[in-house]
């Protein structure tokens, strides 16, 4: 049997694929306190993760990870911040459950393939606790996140893959920067839009081992 396995490996033998890896980057924020991608924002981030590949285009990604977050009033902007003067420095604990589709084949050595653009979009879980600018200490509690974003990978190997890529991170929360409608710690309507949650971003890069498993045909008889 372990014969006709090897030995139908290109007909009827499959492989089925699985990566663990790990990633680093930069998280960085938009919100009530900083209403534009600032560079000087960015803070580290981490986290591991385990892929499955369903086929040669789609896979799915269950990572859990650190990260620090935070964010200063740009006094130049408009009155309000120069008032203000808010900022917030923090760190959380998340985890995500992704699906990724790859726009080309680029682990089929037949096909000299060795790279390709991928998208992404999940939903998971996160606990920020920060500090404010008062030295007051707060938590967002557990919450929802949707990340979506684009990358790229690189096959290195047989074994070995590199991936960049960047994402949006919807955190259905107000409270990432301590300053919203009903902070107790802003007062004379210095507060935050309840109507506009926070965001977070990532940019990272990653590198993962790929696990092969042959699955043999099986005979009828």
């Amino acid at each position: 049997m372990l014969f006709l396995c090897f030995g139908l490996a290109s007909l009827s033998a499959k492989a089925q694929m699985s990566e663990i890896g790990i990633e680093i980057g930069a998280n960085n924020y938009i919100g009530d306190v900083v209403r534009k991608y600032d560079f000087s924002n960015n803070a580290l981030g981490g986290q591991f993760f385990i892929r499955r590949h369903i086929n040669d285009g789609v896979s799915y990604r269950i990572s859990a990870g650190i990260g620090k977050i935070k964010g200063v009033d740009d006094e130049a902007f408009d009155v309000f911040s120069a008032n203000r003067a808010a900022s917030f420095d923090g760190s959380f604990l998340m985890t995500d459950l992704l699906l990724e589709y790859h726009f080309l084949n680029y682990r089929n050595d037949k096909l000299q393939q060795f790279w390709s653009p991928y998208v992404f979009f999940g939903a998971g879980l996160y606990r920020m606790e920060g500090q404010d600018q008062d030295f007051n200490n707060y938590n967002t509690g557990m919450n929802f996140r949707i990340p979506v974003g684009v990358g790229v990978k690189l096959r290195l190997d047989r074994r070995w893959v590199l991936g960049i890529s960047t994402s949006a991170i919807k955190t259905n929360s107000d409270l990432i920067d301590n300053v919203s409608a009903n902070s107790p710690n802003i007062k004379n309507y210095r507060g935050g839009n309840p109507n506009d949650d926070d965001w977070m971003f990532n940019t990272s890069i990653s590198l993962s081992y790929t696990f092969y498993k042959i699955v043999c045909w099986k005979p009828f008889f």
